[in-house]
């Protein structure tokens, strides 16, 4: 563009006397070869405006006066408004590199005037300064407890029973006693006293796209140990990691973006499936396991902050397991892999699956040399389409990674919003796995096992009322798919009889704003899983809750309800009690008899203990 300059005004000057001025101008024409000086005229007049030189009205110029014109004075002028010119583009040259070095450096330290989003983040360690004048958050680097729980209970397991069946009468302790209902949606019930120690950190890279962030996150959690009744506190890691994010956008913390997520010690917070109580490929599926299972996640995340958010990832974890074979230390390997597709505001389909060698079978003894050492391969998928409006896709509190920040009590303590609107989501989801087992009948070979679980989740709010409706299915692999296998490592016998596991649940709450008490009712219908052989059935309530009933005796069915009552007394502080109830019949127990040869047998517990009547009375601080 800098030829173009030199001859405009050049041009425009000496068409005040064109004849003489074209053949006198010194400009290198040679070296502008795009620029092409306006053509000579003999004779020719200019109107010039005043203001510029040669005056403020018309002049006439022929070319015997212009014979008389002072050119070296014209030419001085045209000399020094082209220098003028060169040095205004030198300037706007250099400014423009200026701004591109800028951009190309990490961001600078700068206070930060209380944006609500800030683009640049402040220099790490660097606190905020509130609107106020008060020291505020930095969102990018602190560190502090978090998540915290301390709840102070009143209650009793069962009022109908007393010591002599294993219920301890009612006191200042909160009885594990979880209804099957319970862990849809998470690990915990939420009513343990425990904290997070999380130290976080998050800053610009050297990168214009690139930013890092990690976090060092340690639970600690005070119990009471109902086999020794001692208070324990255990302190462990729940989820350290490192993230690099590279933003499509740059310095767009918030937009689309491309993740890859460490985890150091434990990969916990990385599971398939969707709904808590059928998730599967955490640490449990590497048998035997007694220490950390590391990983790794890359992710890509696009139209984020659009309501039709989408992703796809892939991932790693291994652990170190006794090859019984060997007697000696083995790395085992897993792979997993997903995607999350919103094709609008209201619907969403998700897809996650693995592969995971889940140790090794033992040795089978010298008659079946063959098996003992191979790997035990385990692999499968899950699915879930979610229809919504005007409540988010349900994720489990467990999968989210800690970031301290103003509003993460928000996230971890989940509290409900209520507004005058009608808002639902409706989620469908299936898991279909399968697993190599030993044969019962032949330790020599293997065989692949299916394993089926499913699950709808139901939420319908209208104004300040909730109604839920859930469903679950689990056949007995599924459940027992981390041992693995009912009998460790094996199928199960041609002979024996299984039956899965299905209930639902549903229930209602309405929240009145006034008082600020919720009072709400819930019931649930539970068919448990069973195994039968030899005309004994055991209930497999869970991995490890299992029930042999007496001889011949079938399994029945389980009822369980309660009445909640909560009252919001501050935005951190609530008092929550419940009146719980639990019809099973399946409870039993070893009583004497007078055949001497026969000892003790099983049979059914008394009336009140499979009718379970239960209360807690809670306080409980959340921050």
């Amino acid at each position: 563009m800098k030829f173009t300059h030199k001859w405009l005004v050049p041009a425009a000057l000496l068409g005040l006397a064109p004849s003489v001025a074209y053949a006198a101008q010194p400009v290198d024409t040679a070296a502008q070869p795009d620029a092409a000086p306006p053509p000579a005229d003999p004779v020719g007049t200019v109107d010039q405006p005043a203001g510029q030189p040669g005056g403020d009205q018309m002049t006439t110029f022929t070319g015997t006066t212009a014979a008389a014109t002072d050119n070296g004075e014209l030419q001085r002028k045209v000399d020094a408004l082209t220098n003028r010119l060169d040095a205004a583009e030198q300037e706007l040259e250099a400014l423009r590199k200026q701004r591109e070095e800028d951009r190309e450096k990490p961001a600078e330290s700068k206070p930060e005037e209380a944006p609500k989003q800030p683009k640049q983040p402040p220099t790490p360690g660097q606190t905020q300064q509130n609107e106020d004048g008060t020291l505020g958050f930095n969102r990018w680097t602190n560190g502090n407890f978090m998540g915290t729980r301390v709840t102070f209970a009143f209650a009793d397991d069962n009022l109908l029973a007393g010591p002599a069946d294993r219920s301890p009468q009612p006191g200042f302790n909160l009885a594990d006693d979880r209804f099957f209902y319970e862990q849809l949606t998470q690990e915990k019930r939420g009513y343990e006293t425990e904290t997070q120690l999380v130290v976080y950190r998050r800053m610009p890279s050297y990168f214009k796209h690139l930013d890092v962030e990690a976090a060092l996150v340690l639970e600690m959690q005070n119990w009471i140990n109902e086999k020794t009744w001692k208070n324990e506190t255990v302190i462990g890691d729940d989820g350290s990691y490192l993230k690099l994010n590279w933003s499509i956008r740059p310095r767009d913390y918030n937009g689309d973006h491309v993740s890859l997520t460490l985890f150091p010690m434990d990969s916990q917070r990385f599971l398939l499936g969707y709904t808590y109580t059928i998730t599967w490929g955490g640490e449990r599926i590497f048998p035997n396991n007694s220490g950390q299972v590391p990983g790794m996640r890359l992710r890509y995340d696009w139209n984020v902050g659009t309501g039709r958010d989408s992703y796809v990832f892939a991932g790693a974890k291994t652990a170190r397991l006794i090859n019984l074979e060997l007697n000696e230390p083995q790395t085992y390997y897993a792979g997993m892999g997903g995607f999350g597709i919103g094709f609008t505001k209201w619907l969403s389909w998700e897809v996650n699956g693995g592969y995971f060698q889940s140790g090794s079978f033992p040795p089978q003894g010298i008659n079946f040399p063959d098996t003992g050492g191979q790997i035990v391969h385990s692999f499968g998928g899950s699915s879930r389409l979610t229809l919504h409006q005007g409540l988010p896709i349900g994720t489990s509190i467990d999968f989210r990674l800690f970031k301290y920040s103003p509003n993460a009590t928000i996230y971890l303590t989940q509290p409900e919003t209520y507004n005058n609107k009608i808002a639902w989501s409706a989620s469908f989801e299936w898991t279909a796995l399968g697993q190599s087992r030993l044969e019962f009948e032949d330790p020599n070979r293997s065989k692949v096992v299916p394993a089926m679980a499913g699950a709808f989740l139901g939420k319908v709010r209208i104004k300040k009322t909730r109604i839920n409706a859930n469903f679950v299915y689990r056949d007995l692999d599924f459940i027992t798919f981390n041992i693995p296998g009912y009998a460790p490592y094996q199928t199960f016998p041609q002979g024996a009889t299984v039956r899965p596991e299905w209930f639902v649940a549903g229930g209602v709450d309405h929240y009145f704003k006034g008082p600020r008490l919720t009072p709400g009712v819930i019931f649930a219908y539970k068919r448990p899983a069973t195994y039968t052989a030899d005309n004994v059935t055991t209930v497999i309530r869970e991995w490890d809750d299992k029930e042999i009933l007496p001889t011949s005796e079938p399994a029945l069915d389980i009822l369980s309800g309660k009445l909640t009552l909560k009252w919001d007394v501050a935005p951190f502080f609530v008092v929550i009690s419940e009146l719980r109830y639990t019809l099973d019949h399946n409870r039993t127990k070893y009583v004497r008899t007078s055949d001497v040869e026969a000892g003790a047998i099983r049979v059914f517990q008394d009336a009140n203990v499979t009718n379970r009547l239960g209360f807690f009375l809670l306080a409980q601080a959340r921050w």
